[in-house]
């Protein structure tokens, strides 16, 4: 097993690279001044040469793109990771912040996604073709159509239309105050977990519907085994491994996807900090919030194959 783990933590390294180059070269060629975005055109015409190249200097983008990249690794490595270019903020600061926020919706909107989507998936896979499985069929569908953010405006349009109810839009924390967070948090949970549950639900649908059908299965079946243990202890542990890969990917979803759906519920996380950098063409915010993505994105893949390694001995033989 630790063998099996190397072999994966080794493959992160060069993936990682990959992502800031990736992120860098991205955010270089994107159309756009930051200058010109922060301060607007009309005030930069009014510069002399001097003094654009002066805050130039001052941001750091007077060097080459070479040594840009060295200085934004060389923060990485260091842990400081910089500032914010026009309004001065660590932005340390501003994901120790603003993460936890985000990280409780990603979180619990995984955790609805199970409560919901694995017990519809084994019901509709143990009663196929019934009324609760063309029911659940329907709903699915109809949350995998949905565009987060968009149920995310209805659900705060109805929340204030029905009920003059409007959720705070201040930043708090946990252990500063559970009731506003979680009165912050819930809204954009239920949206997420509602679109995963249905990919979740899909999922499970299918792959248990395919292990029943196993020989081992039957075999348990004809040893007298009433169906419950069947499922349990025999079919679930091989549907759960297909599943369990989706919630990875959903996973990296939810953090790209809360961006969209932050903005819908003026929710003051990382996905709404991101959108206000990448609108003032702030480098340094969005390649750190999205290297951050990133790496949590290939740390839960990894934890996702040890936990396949887990469920599965087979695989870390390979």
């Amino acid at each position: 097993m630790r063998t099996y783990i190397l072999k994966r933590l080794l493959y992160a390294i060069p993936t990682i690279f990959g992502i800031t180059v990736l992120i860098f070269g991205i955010m270089r060629i994107l159309p756009g001044d930051p200058l010109g975005a922060y301060y607007g055109i009309e005030t930069i015409i009014q510069w002399t040469p001097e003094q654009k190249a002066a805050i130039l200097r001052d941001l750091g983008l007077d060097k080459p793109i070479a040594v840009q990249y060295a200085v934004w690794v060389k923060d990485i490595a260091s842990g400081k990771l910089g500032e914010s270019f026009f309004r001065g903020d660590p932005i340390i600061e501003i994901m120790a912040q603003r993460g936890p926020i985000s990280a409780q919706i990603g979180i619990i909107s995984v955790v609805i996604s199970w409560i919901i989507g694995l017990p519809v998936g084994i019901i509709s896979a143990v009663r196929p073709n019934s009324v609760w499985d063309m029911s659940t069929s329907f709903f699915t569908v109809l949350f995998l159509a949905i565009p987060g953010f968009w149920l995310g405006l209805l659900v705060v349009v109805a929340s204030i239309s029905w009920f003059q109810y409007k959720a705070p839009i201040v930043s708090v924390q946990f252990w500063e105050d559970p009731w506003t967070n979680f009165q912050i948090i819930v809204g954009p949970a239920i949206v997420l977990g509602l679109g995963q549950a249905a990919f979740i639900a899909r999922m499970a649908r299918s792959s248990l519907f395919e292990v029943l059908r196993e020989d081992y299965v039957r075999t348990s079946r004809a040893k007298g085994l009433i169906e419950r243990l069947v499922i349990a202890r025999h079919a679930m542990p091989n549907a759960l491994l297909p599943v369990l890969t989706l919630s990875g990917v959903l996973l990296g979803f939810v953090m790209g996807g809360s961006v969209a759906v932050e903005q819908a519920f003026t929710v003051p996380g990382l996905g709404k900090a991101l959108v206000v950098a990448a609108i003032d063409r702030d480098f340094n915010v969005v390649q750190n919030i999205v290297l951050f993505y990133a790496v949590i994105f290939v740390l839960v893949n990894l934890l996702i194959d040890m936990l396949y390694g887990w469920l599965d001995p087979r695989i870390r033989l390979n």
